[in-house]
């Protein structure tokens, strides 16, 4: 059974985690880049009622944080920074984009070099990617991975290969799933089934680390309520009018964030592998 607390935010929903902790769930770009009392102006201007997306690193100590946001012209643009505190300026991605933005960044072999994907639909209905080096130190191009989708991709990384696998919410409001590992030319979209009323929400965990084990993804079913795929589709329960949010904390626990139907935040959590949900 799934316990749930309000926070009392009236918002769009996205979880953030830097250095293990939890930095916020939610109401982005309300006004800076993160809606906090110490956050500036955001410039360039983002386009109303569109998530940004959030990718993490923790290395040697130093955790950092990229954020992806949509302009209003409608450009993609990262703002990054080593601390909540100390963002850099921001970055113009390029792109015409219809949707928020997705990202995931991921630690290499060696230690210091990472490397970010970030995800996001086009003006053409299907995904496309640019991923950014540490050791290259430069952003690649624009590339289409296909697909017919609607809303935002979510995407988490795949242990085996440490490669980031994408999900979306097809045209058939099926999810589906399509994996970047060796040649992304190569890899082929697949239907995991069931309804969804919203964008998927990819479980990942924190600072550029690939869990062991399947993904689990969030959506909203037909009836409104949170449903969580893991190898099956299980109905956690709620009621909510916007894709949700989910992070796993160091404890091995799931955050997950949703917006109710009274517009405020609210939060659940649980320990992995059960089917018990509870707030505190």
């Amino acid at each position: 059974m799934l316990t749930w607390v309000s926070l009392g935010v009236r918002a769009a929903v996205r979880a953030i985690m830097r250095g293990g902790a939890v930095l916020a769930g939610a109401a982005i770009l309300a006004g800076g880049v993160l809606a906090t009392p110490a956050s500036a102006a955001t410039d360039p201007q983002p386009a109303a009622g569109l998530v940004p997306g959030v990718s993490t690193l923790a290395s040697a100590g130093q955790d950092s944080i990229r954020v992806f946001y949509q302009q209003a012209d409608p450009r993609l643009t990262t703002v990054y920074g080593p601390a909540a505190s100390e963002w850099g300026g921001p970055q113009n991605l390029g792109g015409v984009l219809t949707s928020g933005a997705s990202a995931i960044t991921i630690k290499g072999p060696v230690e210091e070099f990472a490397s970010t994907w970030v995800f996001v639909r086009g003006t053409d209905q299907a995904v496309w990617y640019r991923a950014f080096s540490d050791a290259r130190g430069t952003w690649g191009p624009w590339t289409p991975l296909g697909g017919k989708v609607i809303g935002a991709p979510g995407v988490i990384c795949i242990a085996t290969g440490r490669y980031p696998a994408v999900f979306v919410r097809g045209t058939d409001d099926a999810l589906w799933r399509r994996d970047l590992s060796g040649d992304p030319s190569e890899s082929k979209w697949f239907s995991y089934g069931g309804r969804l009323a919203s964008a998927p929400a990819a479980l990942q965990e924190a600072a550029g680390t690939c869990p062991p084990r399947g993904p689990i993804v969030f959506a909203l079913g037909t009836d409104h309520a949170i449903w969580e795929l893991d190898q099956v589709w299980h109905r956690v329960g709620g009621q909510s009018t916007v894709a949700p949010a989910a992070v796993q904390l160091p404890s091995g626990e799931i955050g997950l964030f949703a917006r109710g139907t009274d517009n405020a935040l609210w939060i659940g959590h649980n320990a992995i592998g059960t089917a018990t949900w509870q707030w505190g």
